[in-house]
This record gives C-alpha cells, sequence and structure tokens, in this order.
C-alpha cells in the first residue's frame, strides 16, 4: 500500500479525551482524521423536547483537539461519517456539528480565528473542482472541535467521528485558485452558542456585516435547526435578494439538509464589494406553540475568492472577539500535540 500513515496520537489534557489520530493517505490524496470511539450518553431534554436546544441545551462537548496540519497543499472539501466501535454507520443526527479550526488565520466576515470547514448533522459531503482550493501550510495550527446530540433515548457505549479531507498536493500543476472559507453566522455572540430562542409561528431573524476586502462568492451552503425554512444573502444598501437556500425537512419539520448554489467555481461567482453592507437572513416555522430555548441557528458558509489575498485581514490576537472565542475553547478544553505526538502547553496561542 502506496499510502504515507503519519500517525499524530492525541496525548489527552485532560486525560479521559478519547483516542484522536490524523492519518495522510498520499495515494488518496486525503488527509482523514479520526476521534474516537468515546461513550456518548443520551440527551437529557424532557419529554416533548426532541427538537429543542438541538445539542446547546442538552448535548455533549469534547475537548478541541489541537495539531499542527500535516501537509502542505490545497483543501478540497470533506466528508463526515459516523461510525459505532465496529465500524458499522450510525446516525448522523448524533453529531451536531464539526469545526476544523485554522488557529493562525483570521476569518474574513469576523475578528476571530478561521472556521476552514464547518459540518452539521444535515452537511452533505463537499467536493470542490481541482481549479480550487484552501491553502493549509504543513506545521499549520489547527484545531477540531465538536458537539453531539443523542436523542436515541440511550447510551451508546462507543462513537467514532471520521473526517476525511481530499486536498491537491504542493506540487500541483497549475496552482489551483487560492479560496477561503465565509461564514456568515446570524447568531454569533463571543464566546458563547449561536443558538438562539425561537419563538411559536412564523419568525425572521437577520444579521449584518461588512466584508474587509472584496471578491467572489463561488459557492454557499448553508446550516438550520429543525423548523428552519430558508436562509437568504441580502445586499442591505439595495435591498436585492443575492442567494436563497431552501431547507430539506420531513412533514414534521425536521431539517434533513440544505440546498447549495455554485455561483461560478470555474467562472465569475457573486461579486461581494469590501465596505458594502451585507445581510443574512433566516425564516423558520415552529408550529409547536411555545418558546423553544436555543432550538435556532441560522449560518450560511461558502468559500471566497479574494480580489486580492495580500490584502485578507491579519489576526488580531488581543482582540475583544478573539480572547472570547478562545476563552470559549479553554472551557471545553484542549487535547494538544505536537508532529511527534508529544505533548504541547495549551497557552501556546
Amino acid at each position: 500500500m502506496s499510502a504515507l500513515l503519519l500517525m499524530l496520537t492525541a496525548l489527552s489534557s485532560p486525560p479521559e479525551g478519547p483516542p484522536f489520530t490524523v492519518r495522510v493517505d498520499e495515494r488518496r490524496h486525503e488527509v482523514v482524521i479520526r476521534m474516537g470511539p468515546f461513550p456518548l450518553p443520551a440527551n437529557e431534554a424532557g419529554a416533548g423536547e426532541e427538537h429543542e436546544g438541538m445539542g446547546h441545551a442538552h448535548g455533549s462537548q469534547l475537548p478541541v483537539y489541537r495539531f499542527p496540519w500535516p501537509v502542505s497543499g490545497w483543501v478540497r472539501g470533506f466528508r463526515v461519517t459516523i461510525l459505532d466501535g465496529n465500524g458499522n454507520p450510525l446516525d448522523r443526527r448524533l453529531l451536531h456539528h464539526v469545526n476544523l479550526l485554522h488557529l493562525d488565520r483570521r476569518s474574513l466576515t469576523l475578528p476571530m480565528f478561521e472556521k476552514t470547514m464547518a459540518a452539521g448533522q444535515e452537511t452533505e459531503a463537499v467536493t470542490l473542482p481541482k481549479s480550487v482550493g484552501v491553502r493549509i501550510e504543513k506545521g499549520a495550527d489547527m484545531g477540531l472541535a465538536s458537539m453531539w446530540t443523542n436523542e436515541t433515548g440511550g447510551d451508546l457505549p462507543g462513537v467514532v467521528l471520521e473526517l476525511a479531507l481530499p486536498y491537491l498536493p504542493e506540487n500541483t500543476v497549475p496552482e489551483p485558485l487560492d479560496v477561503r472559507p465565509i461564514a456568515m453566522d446570524v447568531g454569533f455572540r463571543p464566546g458563547l452558542t449561536a443558538g438562539f430562542d425561537l419563538d411559536s409561528g412564523r419568525k425572521e431573524f437577520s444579521r449584518e456585516f461588512i466584508l474587509p476586502v472584496s471578491g467572489r462568492l463561488l459557492g454557499v451552503g448553508g446550516h438550520l435547526h429543525d423548523y428552519g425554512l430558508s436562509l437568504e444573502l441580502r445586499d442591505a444598501e439595495s435591498g436585492k435578494v443575492l442567494v436563497t437556500l431552501r431547507a430539506k425537512t420531513r412533514p414534521d419539520g425536521t431539517v434533513l439538509g440544505m440546498s447549495r448554489k455554485v455561483l461560478g467555481v470555474s467562472g465569475a461567482g457573486l461579486k461581494l464589494k469590501a465596505g458594502r453592507r451585507y445581510l443574512v437572513v433566516a425564516k423558520y416555522y415552529n408550529p409547536t406553540g411555545r418558546v423553544l430555548k436555543l432550538g435556532a441557528m441560522a449560518a450560511m458558509a461558502g468559500i471566497f475568492a479574494p480580489d486580492d489575498p495580500k490584502e485578507w485581514p491579519v489576526l488580531e490576537r488581543n482582540h475583544p472577539v478573539y480572547l472570547a472565542e478562545i476563552a470559549s475553547l479553554d472551557e471545553q478544553g484542549w487535547v494538544s500535540i505536537d508532529a511527534s505526538g508529544k505533548p504541547r502547553p495549551p497557552d501556546q496561542r
């Protein structure tokens, strides 16, 4: 087998962190991250709360795994698999979300570290064309954060997360277009959950943002909780709707997935301008007749090609938003390793 196995074995702090490995498969050009097995207790939600909280009020957070990225190149997608200890598939609704964090690079829309990849329980696999990719250098300081929600009614003894990220190697010719992730979160609050309460009936929630650099939005997807209907990206100054994403739901309002829009991966894309005001709008319909505490979430995420990558804003590690987000990760706890598998102090940020 020609694959290079570069195993980074986590030395846990705290010691109860589940097993964690990173494997580079050079033949398939994939970075494969595997976490677990770990026990997942049933949610402590009361009767009638099957849609409420979606893991925020009753779910489980694992420590944040911090590790050096193992290979230079361009990440061009991801796929998420949830397994039991014997390798059998489990329900994706066990996973509320998993985020791959680039702790050395700034987010486009917020003064915090970059969420290189974000997937929810309804997120399908993503594969970008070979003409584009998100550049990550070997040794980049990365983190993996996840939240879980077990609505099965019983404890699960062993759950495994497998995250595979296809990449283009450093010697790819011609070099792909360097793109960056863009995240537009309606409920973002520094250091706190992005979930928010969902009142009964039809509701609309929105958040405005201003981009620091101009560029092209090439593709976009979204994340909504149960009872979510749609997400919109609007030009706040003209009121024009630029993108609409619709939820795929069961009759009871359970969200199964979200539509996606490819806006021009190989073409012009959707032009977004620095200094201009944009709006992300989420629409919900809650038929329960009661307020669902932390029952809603709404975010758009996609790929963005800056006009000039050199103008990308620098990460300010003393910014209050950055500090609040790091403090939130500190509360979850860290499992830190270096390239040789040795412990690394979690305060080296």
